[in-house]
Order: C-alpha cells, then structure tokens, then sequence
C-alpha cells in the first residue's frame, strides 16, 4: 500500500499530492508510464522504481475469478467432505448401511479428493509466490511450460496433465463464483 504524507505547500491544498517512494523514501509525485494511451504503471520520478501497477481489461475481468487471499480453509473443507464420502464408502463396505450407497461414497470421495488436490496445489503455487513476494503470475506460467513439456516428451502421461488441467480449470470457474457471491452479499 503506498505510504502518502502530508504535501507542503502544495497547489492541492488539503489533500495528499505527493507519496513516499518504497524504494527511495523520498516524497514524490508518481508519473504515469503509457503504452499506446493506456496507463501500465507509475513510477518514481527520482529512482524509477515502480509505484503502482495498472491492469488492462482483460486482466482485469479475470482477476474477478481469482481470489489471491491465500488460505487453506477451502481445502479443509474439501478434505472433510471428501472424508465424510469416505465414510459412506466404508459402512457401505463393511453393510452397516444400505449397499447402494457405496457407489455414492466411492465417487464422492474420489471426486472431492481430486478437487482437494486441485485447491491444495492452487493454494501452494500462491502461498509459495507470496513467500517469495513474486507475482504468481510467473509460477503459473512455469507450471504452463511444464505441463507442455510433459505432454511433448512423455504420451502415456497425456490424461492425467488434462484431467490436472480440467480439475484446475473448474476449481477456477468455482471460485470464481463463489466470489462474486460473497461480493453480492
């Protein structure tokens, strides 16, 4: 969050028109860097260190899926309820309930383990970015590459990257709304 201080003298009288630079400390008034009329970032005009960041569009409509809160409470509950399937698998195996019920077991906590999976890894990728105060982005792009490369050096292993891609894809898709729910309440 950038640090703002009070402005001397200044033509904005009331109101803070200079910030603190995090890399310099001086106080300054960011400029805008553009490309092509559409604001990137801003800098410090005395070290050029970056100031602020600015998404485009299309960022900006998938950063509504994306929740970089980095907690592992989504997982936990997936893991109970995957457990819970688990349960129904076991009393149904060893007939302390009604036998129909072990097909339900079986995929439920299949089904949930593997999305389990999927948030576990999700929520690793950014605790490990956040760890390192990297931008996840680059994490994600390396998990990308090498998913590719698995895909072009071993065949046999082709399933198992898309159903990892798939899982990935709907636990995006689920998040997502599950964002924009809590925001609507």
């Amino acid at each position: 969050m950038p640090n703002h201080t009070d402005s001397v003298n200044s033509v904005f009288s009331g109101h803070h028109a200079t910030v603190n630079c995090l890399e310099c400390n001086r106080s300054m008034v960011p400029r805008v860097v553009k490309y092509y009329g559409q604001p990137l970032r801003s800098i410090c005009p005395f070290c050029g260190a970056t100031f602020a960041k600015f998404s485009g569009g299309f960022q900006q409509f998938f950063q509504r899926f994306s929740k970089k809160i980095v907690s592992f409470d989504a997982f936990k509950r997936i893991a109970l309820v995957a457990a819970g399937f688990g349960l129904i698998w076991l009393l149904a195996k060893m007939e302390i309930i009604p036998r129909e019920m072990e097909a339900l077991g079986i995929f439920g906590s299949i089904i949930f383990s593997a999305f389990g999976l999927a948030e576990l890894f999700y929520q690793t990728i950014e605790f490990i970015a956040k760890q390192f105060s990297h931008n996840s982005r680059y994490y994600w792009s390396a998990t990308a590459l090498i998913a590719i490369l698995i895909l072009y050096v071993r065949d046999d292993l082709t399933r198992y990257v898309v159903m990892a891609s798939f899982l990935m894809i709907v636990r995006w898709i689920l998040a997502g709304f599950a964002v924009a729910r809590s925001h609507s309440h």
